[in-house]
């Protein structure tokens, strides 16, 4: 099973991704692609990317292991069957072309969260990298749910964007009789956590056409905002108003993960319901 043409041709991996841990002794100069800030002409100037569109974007895949991250990866990148290789020459990173709204953006997708230590220098390097994070868990494995919050306030607090793009996937949703998060908690974290949500199976390639585009699109969304109230798209990178931002965000996300945690049942408030059914929509902020 391939993706939609409308994704067009996956690229070759590029040499300067970076690699597993077992080929950085070797091959160092491979993760410097982490440190360069984004090129795309959104970020403050100038116009089409070489590859003829926009971008590139960065995006990373977060989530604990076993949860379909590198099963998504290998169908964005269009191996055959959404199966992805694992051995010693695996490829971790992908570049693809994809029209969104009739617009072409190149868009890179990181599969390389689990390859170092928790906590460690890869993965900071992917919450200060990444223009977008499409934070994934299985529905069927509450862990890897009940683990999210945490996974969130560090990325708020890591990113040096203010309002990072973030998408959670609840994987495997058609594996309805192993399941064990529903969707509404689902999207009940999402309201909380001020996210996205999307349910994919990376087994049918359900819904990954659409959460692609979808990420696509709150990048786009979010810099217009920052556009249109007059902030410059430059400094998300650093400087002391983003940094306050993150700081009083993070207070703020804390009480709410506590909460969360403490009680996972679905909210009856008018407000609730709003925010519920348009986390699901990745075309709105």
């Amino acid at each position: 099973m391939t993706l939609p043409l409308v994704l067009g041709g996956a690229g070759p991996r590029r040499g300067s991704m970076p690699l597993p841990i077992k080929h950085q002794l070797i091959r160092a100069p491979a993760v410097d692609e982490l440190d360069s800030p984004p090129s795309s002409p959104e970020m403050g100037g100038g116009g089409p990317s070489p590859a003829g569109g926009r971008g590139p974007y960065k995006v990373m895949l977060l989530g604990e292991s076993g949860v379909g991250k590198t099963t998504l990866a290998a169908i964005f990148g269009g191996t055959q069957g959404g199966h992805h290789s694992v051995d010693e020459h695996a490829e971790d990173t992908y570049e693809r072309r994809i029209c969104v709204d009739e617009e072409d953006v190149t868009l890179i997708l990181y599969d390389i969260w689990d390859q170092g230590e928790p906590g460690g220098w890869m993965q900071e390097s992917c919450l200060q990298t990444g223009d977008a994070f499409l934070v994934v868990f299985s529905v069927t494995d509450r862990r890897s749910f009940t683990r999210l919050p945490a996974t969130l306030l560090r990325l708020r607090a890591g990113s040096p964007r203010p309002d990072p793009p973030v998408i959670l996937v609840g994987n495997k949703s058609d594996l309805v009789r192993s399941r064990e998060v529903s969707l509404e908690e689902g999207r009940s974290l999402a309201v909380m956590l001020n996210c996205k949500h999307i349910e994919t199976s990376a087994a049918l390639h359900h819904n990954t056409h659409e959460l692609f585009e979808g990420v696509v699109r709150q990048i786009r969304l979010r810099r217009r905002r920052r556009l249109d109230a007059g902030e410059s798209p430059a400094g998300e990178r650093g400087g002391g108003t983003a940094s306050s931002g993150a700081s009083g965000r993070r207070e703020s996300l804390t009480k709410k993960a506590k909460r969360f945690l403490s009680s996972l049942v679905p909210r009856n408030g008018r407000f609730f319901k709003q925010r519920s059914k348009s986390c699901n929509d990745l075309s709105v902020l």
